[in-house]
């Protein structure tokens, strides 16, 4: 006879209250665990603002100038349509405008050609690289290349992928900014097409 384990519980009133200082992964940007989009126009520089905010959190300076760090720690990003000597010159760009040291700042790149969240293998191995580095932050861009057999315009299947980012949020404790480009034929009702 199989037994079955029981969900974990626990009496709400034996939850700590929320520490205020860890509400905001960048203050008035970004919530401390949050899990949200980046979406927009091609060439809305999208992809800029997600790597502002990896060395943001990476470094505990403001992000954009503006907001600022409330959550200091390393970084994990996969930037699936740009190489990694594309990504190091968009990362020392940043850090030069901030005055800080690239050497030392804790913004690692998975550089894996192909990374499949739809596929099983990749999310192991997703899964083991977070555990290993343990990131405040993870950046992946675009939505577009981190799937084989999602339909984008599908809410089941979209809900399905942040239902599993969401997983490795509250796993792992840490923020995700997922990037989306919306298509170029999506210039009427912009909103709606994201």
């Amino acid at each position: 006879m199989r037994v079955i384990e029981p969900f974990p519980t626990t009496r709400v009133a034996a939850i700590p209250p929320r520490d205020p200082t860890c509400r905001w992964l960048l203050e008035g940007l970004w919530g401390h665990r949050a899990v949200g989009i980046i979406g927009g126009a091609p060439k809305a520089s999208k992809s800029w603002l997600a790597l502002d905010m990896a060395v943001s959190v990476a470094s505990g300076t403001p992000c954009l100038g503006r907001f600022e760090a409330a959550s200091k720690g390393p970084v994990l990003v996969y930037l699936a349509e740009d190489d990694a000597p594309d990504v190091r010159e968009r990362v020392e760009q940043l850090c030069e405008h901030r005055r800080l040291s690239l050497e030392t700042l804790e913004v690692e790149l998975l550089t894996t050609p192909c990374l499949r969240l739809d596929h099983e293998e990749d999310r192991l191995r997703l899964d083991a690289t977070l555990d290993a580095l343990r990131p405040r932050l993870l950046v992946l861009d675009p939505l577009v290349r981190l799937h084989q057999s999602l339909d984008e315009n599908s809410s089941a299947d979209i809900a399905r992928l942040l239902g599993y980012l969401r997983e490795l949020n509250r796993r792992y404790d840490l923020a995700v900014v997922l990037v989306h480009h919306m298509s170029k034929k999506s210039r009427k009702n912009l909103g709606q097409a994201l």
